[in-house]
């Protein structure tokens, strides 16, 4: 049966710190035993408070590869842009020396995309997910016309182009077979109405609440990390 651990704060910032060192602890896990390691993270607001504090980790970072979960198709100057996010919280300081590949480059073909993260290795070492209060994670929404093919997609991509919602609706998103080859994932999520949320997930696994799908997968370390 899927087992999922809650990790419960009074603040994001107690959270922020205790996210940063599970996740370090993780890509030294990998290191140790790899000699690489990789991660994958959501972009947006929330996660800031923890990149930061990830950045600062006595890592190998050289030697550690990080990748987005999702990205909107709009340039780095964006304000929405995830790929800037990572890069002005996360890549600085002693993460500055840390390998990043992008879901999106203004111009790129979608085929070079694809390309750059089959160079990853197969399993993640970590995966952090988001969730909007409708359910959605990464740019899976419950009423995207790509949405059963981000779930189950057969064709052996990494990634898809989908629709989201404004204020930018083309995106990319890594598929949920790519999402769940990690050796553990962890869903960073703040606010009650996503508490709310979050129990009807755990509820059981629906297609109208796309997060349910990664809580409920079998044979995956999964962890909640949640604060008011």
């Amino acid at each position: 049966m899927p087992h999922t651990t809650l990790h419960s704060f009074h603040e994001p910032a107690d959270l922020d710190p205790a996210l940063a060192a599970a996740l370090a602890d993780r890509l030294r896990r990998g290191l140790e035993n790899n000699g690489v390691a990789t991660l994958a993270v959501s972009g947006g607001r929330t996660p800031a408070g923890f990149f930061c504090a990830l950045s600062q980790a006595d890592l190998d970072w050289a030697n550690i590869s990080v990748t987005l979960v999702d990205e909107r198709c709009v340039g780095e100057d964006s304000p929405f842009s995830n790929t800037a996010s990572v890069r002005q919280h996360l890549l600085t300081g002693k993460a500055a020396r840390a390998k990043f590949l992008p879901l999106y480059v203004a111009g790129e073909d979608f085929s070079v995309t694809l390309e750059r993260l089959r160079h990853l290795p197969a399993l993640f070492d970590a995966v952090v997910l988001g969730m909007g209060e409708d359910g959605h994670t990464a740019s899976i929404f419950p009423d995207s016309p790509q949405r059963e093919a981000a779930l189950h997609d057969a064709s052996g991509n990494p990634a898809l182009r989908v629709t989201g919602k404004a204020p930018v609706a083309q995106r990319v998103t890594l598929t949920a077979p790519r999402i769940l080859a990690s050796r553990a994932v962890f869903l960073h999520i703040t606010g009650h109405a996503k508490w709310q949320i979050l129990g009807k997930a755990l509820e059981c696994r629906s297609a109208e609440l796309p997060v349910s799908h990664f809580l409920h997968a079998e044979g995956i370390e999964n962890h909640v990390f949640w604060a008011p």
